[in-house]
Formats: structure tokens, C-alpha cells, sequence
């Protein structure tokens, strides 16, 4: 599953294609999150618009919320914005955010997900 990791000047944009294991997003989300920049980051888009396909539980999607709880100690300004028109993919992303102390929010367009992350607050 490729996937690629866009640095920007006040955030990340992470960008999935092909099919999304949850290993596979695990390791980038670690990847992003342990990196020293994380604690001047204002948003994450996660860019899901090009999946074709995936395997991860609702356990992991959760899993995968609380795991943000964490980065929040140290930068709790930081947006998660969504990037999908599938439904179910939706619903997973809805369950992690509930487990997430970071504002995570699910959008149908990059335009979209790009103008609420990028927002000043």
C-alpha cells in the first residue's frame, strides 16, 4: 500500500493509495507522530481518497484514536482532518475520534478537510 508523507509549514498531509492495511497506517501514524515537528503541528490531514480498499477493525480504528491521546499531552492545538467519501470508512473514523483527545473531524473533499485544518483558532 503506498503512501506518502507531505510536510508542510504548519502541518502534514498524508496521503494513502491502493489498499490500506492497518499496519500499514499504524506505521505512518507513528512515523508522524514521532517526529520531533509534531509539537508545533496544527493539523493532520489523512488523505484517504485514493484507498481502493482496506482491512481495519473497529478495535484498531479505536486503537488507533487512543494512541493520539498521547501527542495531546504535548500538543493538544493539533486538528485531524479526514479525507473519504466511503461510508464505512467513515464510521471507523467516527469511532476513533471518539477515543481521541485531539478535534477529529471527516470530510468528503481535500478542499474541505484542508480549509477547517488550516483555519485559525
Amino acid at each position: 500500500m503506498p503512501h506518502e508523507i507531505v510536510w508542510e509549514e504548519r502541518g502534514v498531509h498524508k496521503r494513502f493509495s491502493g489498499f490500506l492495511s492497518f499496519e500499514e497506517f499504524a506505521r505512518v501514524q507513528e512515523e508522524v507522530l514521532a517526529d520531533p515537528r509534531v509539537d508545533t503541528l496544527r493539523y493532520i490531514i489523512n488523505d484517504f481518497l485514493a484507498v481502493e480498499g482496506y482491512s481495519v477493525t473497529r478495535e484498531e480504528a479505536e486503537y488507533s484514536g487512543a494512541i493520539n491521546r498521547g501527542t495531546s499531552f504535548s500538543n493538544s492545538r493539533i486538528r485531524v482532518a479526514c479525507v473519504t467519501t466511503n461510508m464505512s470508512a467513515r464510521l471507523l473514523i467516527k469511532a476513533a475520534a471518539l477515543l481521541s483527545s485531539l478535534e477529529v473531524r471527516t470530510f468528503p473533499t481535500l478542499d474541505m478537510a484542508r480549509a477547517w485544518a488550516c483555519a485559525p483558532r
